[in-house]
């Protein structure tokens, strides 16, 4: 069990004040009788994705942790080990202070990248049982104005997520070009990539490490689970 909120104290209301309005909408929630409580957007995407950890999961790493709300609630369902890295630190600022708030102390915020996770995951207690990989997978291969650094393509993003996973990785993100924001096709265009970004060159590169299961679509963007292969 994990320890309540201090008796009588309330979440700073600038951090609360956050929570409850910052982007993406679907990541928003407010902090109520000491746990998370998540709005109706973000309720809905959790509920899908939860389905698809592994039976018996105790380890959990999300790459895009955003306001934290997913790391948290893992640890709360009693996820020993929970690691959750993001590279805007407002955002990993707000996580913290309700991770401090309410005494979760087996979450872990950091501003890292993949291949940074993939490098010391030793340090990080070793591969984890369930991965997150949410409306995130066009910035690694693509980048962003906010972060130009990108990675060398589908398989190498692929064989990283492998060597952070040792359960399954739950995958839901734009998988062609015309699912992603305007912004992005134009960025995917300037950098000459637009041609590589398609469903059968994502999945055929998540074949070589896993197996691919569907799972219909959340919103709009397919929603996978990748199970590590073994062999």
């Amino acid at each position: 069990m994990t320890p309540p909120e201090r008796a009588g104290a309330s979440l700073d209301p600038e951090v609360a004040a956050y929570l409850r309005a910052s982007y993406p909408r679907n990541h928003r929630y407010r902090v109520a009788r000491g746990r998370p409580v998540p709005g109706w957007r973000l309720w809905r995407r959790a509920r899908r994705l939860r389905a698809l950890e592994p039976a018996g999961a105790t380890s959990l790493l999300d790459l895009s942790a955003s306001l934290g709300w997913f790391v948290l609630d893992a640890a709360r369902r009693g996820y020993d080990r929970v690691v959750g890295i993001d590279v805007h630190e407002p955002d990993l600022a707000a996580a913290r202070a309700v991770r401090d708030h309410l005494g979760l102390r087996a979450v872990q915020l950091e501003k890292l990248r993949l291949h940074e996770v993939a490098e010391r995951i030793d340090a990080l207690g070793g591969p984890f049982d369930t991965v997150l990989c949410v409306n995130l997978y066009h910035y690694l291969v693509l980048g962003s104005r906010r972060l130009p650094e990108r990675y060398d393509g589908h398989d190498q993003v692929m064989e990283y997520l492998a060597r952070v996973t040792r359960g399954a990785v739950v995958f839901s993100n734009c998988t062609d070009l015309d699912q992603l924001p305007r912004h992005m096709r134009a960025l995917a265009v300037e950098r000459g990539l637009d041609g590589d970004y398609t469903e059968d060159a994502i999945r055929a590169a998540a074949a070589r490490w896993f197996r691919v299961e569907e799972h219909g679509r959340l919103g709009k963007r397919p929603l996978w689970r990748l199970v590590r292969r073994d062999d």
